[in-house]
């Protein structure tokens, strides 16, 4: 669980499914020590799910480590989580947009101590 990119993940909105393989939704934030996870485009809830819960990222979807009665424990109403939401996502996004850029001037960089 440490070395899950987080960041990465809600960019792409993988899938998180339970242990058990029953499927919860797409990661669309986090807040704090917490991931965000919106079950469908059209409910009005998400699932605020402690970090700790996570069990594995298997390259294709994050595993939880909870069970479905558990999970309803975490759920919220979508708009208690409106704007802090789309401000996650926006941050994560320019986060992995930065990551981009530095790599891109570490290579440039690279390359023209070579030509020199």
């Amino acid at each position: 669980m440490n070395n899950i990119d987080f960041s990465e993940l809600i960019v792409s909105k993988k899938g998180v499914i339970l242990s058990d393989r029953q499927v919860v939704g797409n990661i669309i934030g986090e807040r704090g020590d917490s991931i965000i996870i919106e079950k469908d485009g059209a409910s009005d809830n998400i699932y605020l799910v402690p970090k700790s819960k996570v069990e594995a990222y298997d390259g294709a979807q994050l595993i939880l480590n909870t069970n479905d009665s558990e999970l309803k424990t975490f759920e919220q109403r979508r708009e208690d989580d409106g704007d802090s939401v789309l401000d996650t996502i926006t941050d994560k996004l320019g986060d992995v947009k930065d990551k981009v850029v530095d790599t891109t001037k570490d290579v440039a960089g690279k390359a023209k101590d070579k030509v020199d």
